[in-house]
């Protein structure tokens, strides 16, 4: 069954991938940067979305890119950090990265798509402060 695409979001994705490759610098192995991520995803936006929404989001996200990725769509691997972790760690290194992207893009999309681009951006920098992201012009307020 050929599953719907989304188009994700330019600027949500380049947070992501910019978010992915600070923990990276930082020396953590391969899977360890999608684990943080999604740490700071469930701490910055459980007060706006609660728990079982960033849940939902995040099996509904594995779903969409499981064309790319078959494998995220597993049902478990999203339930928890370490269980993402776990499951990056037996792909190469490459492909974790691609996948922790393509999940992550595609679940901050989902976010959007919801409460808008510049709360969810507002939402993230409670987990990370210190980042100064350029407001999407394209922002709906």
């Amino acid at each position: 069954m050929k599953t719907t695409t989304l188009s994700r979001s330019p600027a949500l994705l380049g947070i992501v991938r910019h978010l992915l490759a600070r923990e990276e610098a930082h020396g953590s192995a391969s899977a360890e940067p999608a684990g943080q991520f999604y740490s700071g995803v469930q701490t910055s936006l459980s007060p706006l979305l609660g728990s079982a929404c960033i849940q939902a989001l995040l099996l509904r996200s594995a779903k969409l890119v499981r064309d790319e990725f078959p494998w995220l769509a597993e049902i478990g691997v999203v339930d928890s950090a370490a269980k993402l972790r776990a499951s990056l760690c037996t792909r190469e290194p490459a492909e974790a990265e691609r996948a922790a992207e393509a999940l992550f893009g595609t679940f901050l999309t989902l976010v959007a798509t919801f409460v808008g681009e510049r709360l969810t951006i507002q939402a993230l920098r409670s987990s990370w402060p210190a980042l100064s992201w350029r407001e999407p012009s394209s922002a709906v307020t």
